[in-house]
């Protein structure tokens, strides 16, 4: 997406519910991306916690789904899945970045999934165990180990660690 700082300007508008605006009425456009991704490509794997239509799997007993991380940020990845995963899935990641940060049981919260016959292309946002407060059920979040990474600002410290030092080190190339 451009990232324009010229205002567009709105002539005269008005709308049969007597709504006016009125030039210059200014429109800005912006990047809508909260923080920077980085272009990677790392292993990476997955367990279904809960999917979209209510299975729970507690323990993390889901099979194992194995895939490429394409893009992280400080607040989810791109990944490139070998099985398919639905948008609403909570899933655990585990990956590793540079071989060095290893990142396990990380919790996710697929927010789009697009799939054809080669695998699943999947957009996935870190959550925490507060997010699982809010959508679970108490019983659930019990039954949760504790193992589940809440991606908390120690992580997302990591993480933006390393994206501004990748960053830094690809504009001084």
């Amino acid at each position: 997406m451009k990232d324009t700082k010229e205002p567009t300007f709105v002539s005269d508008v008005s709308t049969d519910n007597g709504v006016a605006v009125r030039k210059p009425f200014r429109l800005s456009k912006e990047n809508q991306r909260r923080f920077i991704r980085l272009e990677i490509s790392s292993p990476m794997s997955l367990q279904k916690i809960r999917d979209a239509e209510g299975g729970f799997w507690p323990e993390g007993d889901w099979h194992v789904i194995r895939g490429t991380i394409l893009n992280i940020s400080a607040g989810g990845v791109l990944v490139e899945l070998e099985q398919a995963v639905d948008s609403g899935d909570v899933v655990s990641m585990r990956f590793t970045l540079q071989d060095v940060e290893e990142l396990p049981h990380v919790l996710g919260l697929v927010k789009r999934a697009d799939t054809d016959e080669t695998g699943c292309l999947a957009g996935i946002e870190f959550i925490t165990r507060e997010y699982l407060k809010d959508h679970f059920s108490n019983g659930e979040v019990d039954l949760l180990r504790d193992m589940h990474t809440n991606f908390d600002e120690s992580v997302r410290q990591v993480l933006n660690k390393y994206v501004y030092r990748e960053a830094g080190q690809k504009e001084s190339r």
